[in-house]
């Protein structure tokens, strides 16, 4: 799986024009069909159908393919980044479930499910953003622990996003956050975190 922005013609643009890189080997990708198309949920409840690029890297022995999810999804997740950032974002500024799930149009149980996920991995989620923040921007100091390890999790991540939009320009907070995880956070298969350069 490799993220990418949403823009579908400019991905399908570097594409073929061996602007995206295998994630395994680096070798350029060519088209190679579609993931299986499935929901995304946007705030509000509003629903879009998503069918991912699918790419094949033709540099590696065994012709490995990757989809290419849009940095607006997370792998495995139903709900567009931005609705789940918002909600471990009102969580953490003390908003409970309920007004969380009436604000974002969603249930309940799926806030609930977000923010257990979200908690479980806080640690990790802490260091791979002050991994990556201090790969940004290396003259960045230490960064101070907050009220508690969700909200130590969630400074962490504001540190890196801000550090990546400082040096690439502006780019949706929670679509960074997407594709400095490679997609994985809060992944219910409790993939690793990619490696940070």
């Amino acid at each position: 799986m490799l993220i990418v922005g949403t823009d579908e013609a400019a991905v399908e643009h570097d594409l073929l024009s061996g602007g995206l890189a295998c994630p395994k080997c680096r070798g350029p990708l060519s088209p190679w069909g579609h993931a299986c198309a499935r929901p995304l949920h946007l705030v509000g409840g509003e629903v879009v159908q998503l069918t991912p690029r699918r790419a094949i890297c033709r540099a590696h022995p065994t012709a490995m393919t990757h989809v290419l999810l849009p940095d607006a999804s997370l792998l495995r997740r139903r709900d567009h980044v931005e609705v789940i950032g918002s909600a471990i974002s009102q969580h953490v500024d003390g908003a409970g479930q309920r007004p969380i799930a009436v604000s974002l149009g969603v249930s309940r149980e799926k806030v609930r499910g977000w923010l257990q996920a979200f908690a479980v991995a806080a640690g990790e989620i802490r260091a791979h953003f002050t991994r990556w923040a201090h790969a940004l921007d290396p003259e960045l100091g230490a960064i101070a622990p907050a009220r508690e390890a969700v909200a130590d999790a969630l400074s962490a991540i504001g540190v890196a996003v801000r550090a990546y939009v400082l040096r690439f320009g502006p780019t949706p907070e929670w679509g960074v956050v997407a594709r400095l995880s490679g997609g994985v956070l809060l992944c219910n298969t409790k993939l690793p975190f990619p490696a940070v350069p």
